[in-house]
């Protein structure tokens, strides 16, 4: 049977400089890259559901069609009758790092709780074996449905679901620090796995090493933890074991667009595929130092295939 993993968050339009005002049009988001990747490269049966909310426009059915040719699941893509999807503009520098502008305020996916509570009902979530939501996903909601969206995260995994967090932190997206400190720790009180960057911690809990980060959510009971920084590497936890990666040396950064996003899709196909975490790291390394050598968060299929002809999660495995 084919595992079903619920991914929550928002999608949006993509638009990425080609040239001096020549843009290109595309369609992400963090756990949506995240859901991409994950389907990709997971070598076991996986049943991935987007869980979101998009308007009626023709935006929006272009926006779910693409969904749909990823082979992810678009029956928890929810339908407002009054908003639309968000939509931001990458520009990148000469050393890959990019700088974003977004017009997001009237997005359709901050009413996705709204949408749920109107037109489904626990049961359409019930089952799934994992749940996969991020700092964003947190951050883009009202302050009442972020309470409801905690009580449906809080049942779901009274009943077995495994639940997976990325703080994916954006001060931009939160009224004040303490407001997005307090989700959050809310949110790994709740999470069975944990993949932080270290750069969030810095910011909102003052820490400096990821060794940290991972004795902070250990304490918050965490049982899986991975922390990712960057060309440093990574830090995880499994199992009472502390372990470690390096990053994957990549020869040119072309544009960091979901870097931290491929990796954990990366990360958990291996670990849906049922390889350790030491191993499953090494993995999502890999994937990400190929993602950001590209241009914009969805690498195209025909690039992919070269990678994938190479690289499987299974080859990591010694």
């Amino acid at each position: 049977m084919s595992k079903r993993i619920v991914i929550m968050g928002e999608c949006m339009v993509e638009l990425f400089q080609l040239v001096d005002n020549v843009y290109h049009q595309n369609f992400a988001g963090d756990v949506f890259n995240t859901a991409v990747y994950l389907k990709r490269t997971c070598e076991v049966p996986l049943d991935v559901q987007f869980f979101t909310a998009v308007g009626t426009d023709r935006i929006s059915d272009k926006l779910v069609r693409a969904v749909e040719r990823e082979k992810i699941d678009t029956k928890l893509m929810l339908r407002s009758k009054t908003a639309r999807p968000g939509l931001y503009m990458i520009n990148t520098d000469a050393f890959g790092e990019r700088s974003f502008v977004y017009w997001r305020d009237s997005s359709a996916a901050k009413q996705v709780v709204q949408c749920f509570m109107a037109q489904s009902n626990y049961d359409a979530l019930k089952g799934c074996d994992m749940f996969y939501f991020s700092g964003i996903t947190l951050a883009i909601l009202s302050d009442a449905d972020r309470t409801t969206l905690f009580t449906l995260i809080e049942q779901l995994k009274q009943d077995g679901s495994q639940i997976v967090f990325d703080p994916n932190y954006r001060p931009a997206l939160w009224p004040n620090a303490d407001t997005a400190k307090a989700a959050i720790l809310q949110a790994y009180r709740l999470a069975d796995m944990a993949l932080p960057g270290l750069d969030d911690h810095k910011v909102l809990f003052d820490a400096e090493r990821t060794d940290q980060v991972v004795e902070h959510l250990t304490e918050l009971g965490v049982a899986e933890i991975i922390v990712k920084d960057g060309k440093n590497g990574i830090n995880g936890r499994f199992e009472q074991e502390c372990f470690s990666a390096m990053a994957y040396p990549v020869k040119k950064v072309v544009d960091t667009t979901a870097a931290g996003d491929s990796f954990n899709g990366g990360y958990l196909a291996a670990r849906l595929g049922g390889i350790a975490p030491q191993q499953a790291v090494k993995f999502a390394a890999r994937l990400a130092g190929f993602v950001v050598e590209h241009t914009g968060a969805i690498v195209s299929k025909e690039h992919f295939n070269g990678f994938w002809a190479k690289h499987r999660p299974s080859s990591f495995v010694k």
